[in-house]
């Protein structure tokens, strides 16, 4: 059997004194085989001061690495980074590689 459960992650984001969070998910699609992890995901945010949004990460070729749609007009980059980095160590960790 196939443990999809380690495909999502809740991770607490704080702006000021409150404290809210970005679930984080990967985006799975359907393949010949069965599901696999498209390296895409969709984060659901709740931020502490103002309300909730969602958008896609997906890999980019950019310097960035990352392209982000969507995502709700007060969105700043710090918090799309905070969610990458998130993402990125969590990768690394499951690798093995813990540089």
């Amino acid at each position: 059997m196939i443990d999809y459960s380690n495909e999502g992650f809740i991770l607490p984001i704080q702006r000021d004194d409150e404290i809210g969070y970005a679930s984080v998910n990967s985006i799975i699609a359907r393949e010949e085989d069965g599901i696999e992890n498209t390296g895409s995901y969709f984060v659901y945010l709740l931020h502490p001061l103002m309300g909730s949004t969602h958008y896609t990460l997906e890999p980019d070729n950019s310097y960035k690495g990352w392209k982000k749609t969507g995502g709700a007009v007060w969105l700043k980059d710090d918090m799309v980074q905070e969610v990458f980095d998130a993402i990125e160590a969590r990768k690394r960790k499951s690798s093995g590689k813990l540089s």
